[in-house]
């Protein structure tokens, strides 16, 4: 009976959220959140505006979020940039989603909306329920963003072949291993390159005093709840030779969890745990617990993005100023050097209707994005305020105060877009070294083959069926289910729409193939 209700109240909310988007387009615009410029400007193509004055919803990934008033100089800088006005709620990545429901089901919806769940059910069906813009036909009236614009990743946005936002660009190529290297030098250790040496490494770093300190106070790898899901175990379910989240097996399109190279990850990752490698209480961790282990001189490895690599770690080097972070892309498995595809994009911007209420305030907001994507703006978001974050030597920026950028600029970032490519003279020679393996990276990148499709069974029950894999992948390495108790799981997965999503996405599959 408890399984029952969780199921209809799942179907109750996402209805409701839809109602709310629906009812709240026939109200009032928020107080605070007119997107029509000052001036007057109308829907009719009136004179330009001077400033765009709209409110926005976006994840932060930092311990607290960038002040986003005039007591931050670059967030001032920006809006003036921009001509912008803008009003920001930040919330924590890793409860963003969960907020974003709450906010979508209460009907009161900022103007721009970081949506990081592009399929989820909810705004799938509000988006077709027509509780967002459709903004494709506007794009050609924004050169900027007409440049920026990229139909393979637009391709894995879009509903119904429509697009509904504007994709925030990030690498195809961007998870690898990331790590201490002066605890490696300590320990005469090369860098890991093989699924073999990433646990070895992991084992050195928890058994042989890898801080020289004389103390049995360290461990491998630091992991999170979050963490397994979105980063750990696709790295090395790709590395060992298997699918990002889907893949083609016998004429089918399934997912990873269904195979065996899955399965070996995942009994990888048990051992790791089972030895203390791993930190014990990962399940209940989310967000910057992954990085607070690294930089509080606790372990010695994660799997994430890259460039966490040039921005996580300032709180390490104020603890230890001799600490050196490295990385690697990709890990040699049975298939070669392999690493989970990104879709190319981490999210998208929406429009909800019900907070935008005219074409004219569309393009108005749509203006900001195409100023973001403007030379000055970029090197703001980039580098921040000149005399405040960086200096200009030889007519380039070079950085004065890092750990103030991180504070003040870091996660400004989230509020606008830029090409993941976008490089600069006097960047570190650690962000110079990510971008280079973004590219190389690519090669060896293996994409999840359902990225561009929808699965009506997937969007109405994809979250619920997701959290039965997800809690199972985590009772699975703490030991709390056997291989069976997996598997049981996968069956029972399967039994409640797992198999129609597998019939769904197989179709799409093959229809593509014909095309």
């Amino acid at each position: 009976m408890q399984k029952t209700f969780k199921k209809r109240f799942a179907v109750i909310c996402t209805a409701a959220m839809t109602a709310s988007l629906l009812a709240a387009c026939g109200g009032e615009t928020p107080s605070n959140s007119s997107a029509s410029p000052e001036g007057g400007a109308t829907a009719t193509g009136s004179p330009a505006p001077k400033q765009v004055k709209f409110s926005m919803i976006s994840p932060f990934y930092g311990q607290q979020p960038p002040a986003t008033d005039d007591s931050n100089p670059a967030f001032k800088l920006i809006q003036e940039q921009t001509n912008s006005k803008l009003e920001v709620t930040f919330v924590p990545g890793s409860s963003y989603n969960d907020k974003l429901n709450v906010t979508i089901a209460s009907g009161n919806l900022p103007q721009a909306v970081v949506v990081l769940d592009t399929k989820n059910s909810a705004i799938i069906n509000a988006i077709r329920a027509g509780a967002f813009w459709e903004i494709g036909p506007y794009l050609k009236d924004f050169p900027n963003i007409k440049k920026y614009w990229n139909d393979k990743i637009a391709n894995n946005i879009s509903v119904d072949g429509k697009i509904y936002g504007i994709y925030r660009d990030r690498p195809f190529a961007r998870k690898g291993i990331i790590f201490r290297q002066d605890w490696l030098d300590n320990l005469g250790l090369k860098q890991p390159k093989t699924v073999d040496d990433f646990y070895n490494v992991a084992k050195a770093f928890t058994l042989n005093d890898p801080d020289k300190n004389g103390k049995n106070d360290t461990y491998g790898l630091s992991m999170t709840d979050d963490n397994v899901i979105n980063d750990a175990g696709a790295v090395l379910v790709t590395a060992m030779g298997g699918f990002n989240q889907w893949g083609v097996q016998d004429g089918k399109v399934i997912p990873d969890f269904m195979t065996k190279e899955y399965m070996d990850a995942l009994k990888l990752l048990k051992k790791m745990y089972d030895e203390k490698l791993i930190n014990q209480d990962f399940g209940a961790l989310k967000g910057t617990k992954l990085h607070e282990a690294i930089n509080q001189g606790k372990a010695g490895i994660y799997l994430s993005s890259i460039d966490d690599a040039t921005n996580k770690h300032a709180d390490l080097y104020k603890l230890n100023p001799n600490a050196k972070i490295d990385f690697v892309i990709g890990l040699e498995g049975p298939k070669g050097v392999k690493l989970p595809a990104n879709s190319g994009y981490s999210g998208v911007f929406m429009f909800p209707k019900s907070s935008v209420k005219t074409e004219a305030d569309l393009k108005g907001i749509l203006g900001y994005f195409e100023n973001t994507l403007k030379e000055d703006v970029l090197k703001t978001f980039a580098w921040g305020v000149e005399g405040v974050h960086y200096k200009t030597e030889n007519g380039n920026p070079v950085f004065t105060n890092e750990q103030m950028f991180t504070n003040q600029v870091g996660d400004l970032g989230q509020l606008r877009i830029a090409p993941s490519t976008l490089a600069w003279p006097t960047e570190s020679d650690m962000a110079k070294k990510v971008k280079k393996l973004y590219n190389d990276g690519v090669v060896n990148a293996v994409p999840s083959v359902i990225e561009p499709f929808l699965s009506p069974t997937k969007t109405q029950l994809g979250a619920e069926l997701d959290k039965l894999v997800n809690d199972a992948r985590v009772k699975f390495i703490m030991g709390d289910i056997d291989e069976a108790g997996f598997v049981k799981v996968t069956e029972e997965w399967r039994k409640k729409g797992g198999d129609k999503m597998i019939e769904e996405f197989t179709a799409e599959y093959n229809n593509a193939q014909k095309k």
